[in-house]
């Protein structure tokens, strides 16, 4: 059936063509996280199978819808990532389906442009940051300091920054300090940061896979669950909500909720949109489970008017892929 599909519109006219791809990338894009296993292969094979056909325009449209999706295929993400960077740049910065064997090989071929979108991504492993700096120009050398994403040693990161103009250099220095220093915060043994009590499940009005369900057909923002869910203080589905949203084991979420601190929780709640009111929220119901006075909770508020959503996510991200290295070394062992 695939296979006549894909013959039928590579037959067809050029605009019959585009006007397919275009409609299957946009219902793939649109629905993408919640089509069965089974229709997610079937819209990967249907592109996968009509790309090379198609003009650089709606390459370059296919490119950008596919580039965040989980759901694309690790074939076609590779497929779109070796075009010219008019049309790959999109899924070279920012793919997570292409790992980092895929991206070294990429590495190895690519021109200075796609190796600067290469440098521009979230997380850049140790083996890939020196392909990058062996093979790149100066503008990739750049980004690749600049990158607080970058797996890079101290020796390698002082001998970039010698190139850069001297305040420059001393912002990176700063900047990698300070989020090096957080995502260690994040990955602290609960053993040594003080915590409160556990949190127990509790009752709830609307039970939090409904809520789950509903933000994911978009029928209620994250932001109106967290709101019901703050008001009634029930912390331990919160938990469940920000685990889910932000790809976190539940444990990590938990420890971080019930921390003294604020610091970690606020970085998983502003990566996910979480509005201020909604935190302030959250906040009320922490300080009332960790027994601490409002005026505490109100200098988290604060503090999280001044967090910007992109650095909590790029935070989030680096201490995603560094969990997901500590993992795999833990695998091999």
């Amino acid at each position: 059936m695939l296979d006549s599909l894909i013959t039928l519109a590579r037959d067809c006219s050029d605009a019959k063509r585009q006007q397919f791809a275009d409609q299957v990338s946009r219902h793939f894009a649109d629905r993408a996280h919640l089509n069965r296993p089974d229709e997610v292969e079937a819209f990967n094979s249907l592109l996968d199978g009509v790309f090379d056909t198609l003009d650089t325009s709606a390459k370059k449209t296919i490119a950008e819808r596919l580039a965040d999706l989980d759901e694309t295929s690790p074939e076609l993400a590779q497929k779109i990532a070796r075009e010219p960077t008019e049309i790959s740049r999109p899924v070279l910065e920012r793919s997570p389906v292409l790992r980092n064997a895929q991206l070294l090989k990429l590495a190895e071929d690519a021109d200075q442009e796609q190796l600067l979108a290469l440098s521009k991504r979230e997380y850049l492993s140790a083996n890939l940051t020196r392909k990058l700096i062996a093979r790149g120009g100066k503008k990739v050398k750049q980004s690749v300091a600049s990158n607080l994403g970058a797996d890079i040693s101290p020796e390698e990161l002082d001998r970039l920054i010698k190139e850069l103009p001297q305040q420059m250099g001393d912002k990176i220095r700063h900047l990698r300090r300070s989020t090096e220093d957080l995502v260690q915060e994040m990955f602290r043994d609960p053993d040594e940061v003080m915590t409160g009590e556990e949190l127990e499940k509790k009752e709830s009005r609307i039970p939090v896979r409904q809520w789950l369900t509903g933000i994911r057909q978009g029928h209620v923002t994250l932001n109106k669950a967290i709101y019901q869910i703050a008001f009634e203080k029930n912390l331990y589905d919160i938990v469940s909500l920000l685990a889910v949203v932000t790809g976190l084991g539940r444990q990590y979420v938990a420890n971080f909720m019930v921390r003294y601190d604020s610091t970690c929780i606020a970085v998983l709640c502003r990566s996910s949109g979480v509005a201020d009111g909604e935190y302030a929220l959250i906040c009320k119901a922490r300080c009332a489970h960790l027994k601490f006075p409002a005026s505490t909770g109100n200098k988290w508020v604060t503090n999280y008017h001044v967090l910007d959503p992109k650095d909590a996510q790029r935070m989030l991200a680096l201490f995603k892929a560094k969990m997901a290295v500590r993992e795999q070394e833990a695998g091999a062992a």
